[in-house]
């Protein structure tokens, strides 16, 4: 028997590793996109204004949230519901369709939760490239050394969530999921155990 076999979590342990958002920030799942195997490294940015103040991200990314809610909530007519929404949602299809293939894109898009909150983040980084333009913001880069072990540490725990998620929208149980991934040797428990307790770094 594998040392993975015998791990085994509650039901209330595995709903916690799915609907437990004080676990998991944004910027830990931006690690997870981030990562430049060829250099070894992880990378971010921050956004600085003409007096080298820094501008946080995350209270742009805010403000332009509430700015999409505002318009798609608003009765009157205008250019963000009419033209720019439209050419977002026509790029993702468009764009999924020649990189994924027909039939994933349809698969992929047929969720009306990941359809929206896709054509929603396409938008976003419509109106910021706008907004780094209009207050002429510099955009600075940074990169982090990452050992092979942190990166293969990432992409364990983003494949289990990935994984865990695709079921759920499937209507699979995660718990089952999860017992599969860890009979296959995919993830460990001490992966689970650090999702489980919030420590992803």
């Amino acid at each position: 028997m594998s040392q993975f076999d015998e791990t085994n979590f509650d039901e209330d342990e595995i709903q916690d590793l799915f609907e437990d958002e004080e676990s998991m920030t944004p910027e830990d799942v931006f690690k997870m996109v981030m990562i430049n195997k060829v250099k070894g490294t992880t990378v971010h940015v921050e956004l600085y204004d003409q007096d080298e103040d820094k501008v946080e991200l995350s209270e742009v990314i805010e403000e332009l949230l509430n700015y999409i809610e505002k318009k798609l909530s608003d009765d009157e007519a205008n250019q963000f519901v009419d033209q720019i929404m439209p050419l977002m949602a026509q790029s993702v299809v468009s764009g999924l369709g020649r990189m994924l293939g027909i039939r994933h894109t349809a698969f992929f898009l047929a969720n009306e939760t990941s359809r929206v909150a896709l054509v929603n983040m396409m938008s976003i980084a419509f109106l910021l490239l706008k907004f780094v333009q209009q207050k002429n913001l510099t955009i600075q880069t940074f990169e982090k050394e990452i050992s092979e072990e942190e990166i293969e540490d990432i992409e364990r725990k983003a494949k289990a969530g990935s994984a865990a998620t695709m079921g759920a929208l499937l209507g699979m149980d995660p718990k089952e999921i999860l017992e599969n991934l860890v009979e296959q040797g995919e993830i460990s428990q001490d992966d689970l155990e650090a999702i489980l307790d919030g420590e992803d770094e």
